[in-house]
């Protein structure tokens, strides 16, 4: 016999983006599962992953990664399957197709029947097509999307929205508050940026949710209240998020050549205060290498490779910036010709490590 879970983020019809999780588990414990971002406002099925022949153990594990318990629900698979359907039918009518891989990951749906989910789900946002612009969206892909909606539904005819720099600064201020706030056992901003950028540069992928422990622990933090929690989480992934737009433009074949991911801004700081500018380096740098020793294993042989070298070389004397010597090698770097600057060494591991690699967004 097999039966069907599925799993779905609290909250999901707020804001018009569901992350979904289905499961199907055989008699004898395989498991295969997908996990499916669905756009109801116009895209549909905007992002899909699957994994066949896994343990129920290890299907387990990954659902408490992917959405942590105080951050999911059950939900019905035979609704997942209906609102999936009905989301990918409404992009359809607009004219966009689902994601590439949701044509191997649609096989787990296979025996959940729809008709007996008794919900009925409602696409666009107040009746019209609303793009809400990702943060991973180029300004081709923003331009070709706008493009096919305007020739479906005319130039009035649908919604658009860019949450655009100013939304992302405040995303950014308030995680550096939250952050700020807490114990100074906490990594603060900069050393979790510098951790978010390499989370997501890691050869093997790594979920969002391996953070938390970083941040306070196996124990976890206390949360005030459920709603708390919740706040924290959209937080954490909207800013991981904007990250991967950083990363993105860095790896842009287009990309000027001193084009950085690195989220260390001169407005951050009084325009005297160089000190706080090395400092906030350091803690980045720190956060990147602390990525590397936590999770080796997922590295490989990155950390080996004779091209990266040099770069490696250079982060980790930002990151051990005040032991004895490193002060003077990196002073050597930045007057080398070419100069070799911590801005430079993680575009250059950036462009080496993205090649072929998707790091899971929202």
């Amino acid at each position: 016999m097999t039966r069907h879970e599925a799993y779905i983020e609290k909250h999901w019809e707020d804001h018009g983006l569901a992350h979904l999780l289905v499961a199907r588990i055989q008699e004898d414990g395989a498991a295969d599962y997908a996990v499916l971002l669905v756009d109801l406002f116009c895209l549909g099925v905007k992002d899909a992953f699957s994994e066949t022949g896994v343990t129920e153990a290890a299907l387990r594990e990954f659902v408490s990664q992917r959405l942590p318990e105080e951050f999911r629900e059950s939900f019905p698979p035979a609704c997942a399957k209906k609102l999936i359907e009905g989301a990918l039918a409404y992009a359809e009518s607009l004219g966009f197709a689902p994601h590439r891989d949701f044509r191997k990951a649609r096989k787990v749906l296979s025996g959940i029947a729809a008709s007996v989910c008794p919900r009925e789900f409602t696409y666009g946002r107040d009746g019209r097509p609303c793009y809400i612009r990702g943060t991973d969206d180029t300004e081709e892909r923003m331009t070709r999307i706008c493009s096919v909606l305007e020739a479906r539904c005319g130039a009035a005819g649908f919604d658009y929205e860019d949450p655009g720099e100013d939304d992302a600064m405040a995303v950014r201020d308030e995680l550096m508050d939250w952050l700020a706030a807490d114990p100074e056992s906490v990594p603060d901003f900069y050393e979790v940026s510098g951790l978010i950028t390499a989370m997501q540069l890691c050869p093997q992928v790594l979920m969002p949710t391996k953070l938390l422990e970083v941040l306070w622990g196996p124990a976890g933090r206390t949360w005030a209240s459920q709603e708390q929690a919740r706040d924290f989480m959209t937080l954490l992934m909207n800013y991981w998020n904007e990250v991967a737009g950083l990363i993105a433009d860095t790896v842009d074949p287009a990309a000027p050549a001193e084009e950085t991911c690195i989220d260390i801004w001169e407005d951050d700081f009084e325009p005297d205060d160089e000190v706080g500018l090395v400092i906030a380096m350091r803690s980045w740098a720190a956060g990147f290498i602390l990525a590397t020793e936590t999770w080796p294993q997922a590295w490989g042989a990155a950390r080996r490779r004779p091209d990266l070298v040099p770069a490696w070389e250079l982060l980790q004397c930002f990151a051990q910036y005040e032991q004895p010597g490193n002060t003077d090698r990196l002073e050597q770097m930045a007057s080398a010709t070419p100069p070799r600057t911590l801005g430079g060494s993680v575009a250059t591991i950036a462009r080496a490590l993205r090649a072929g690699h998707a790091s899971p967004t929202g």
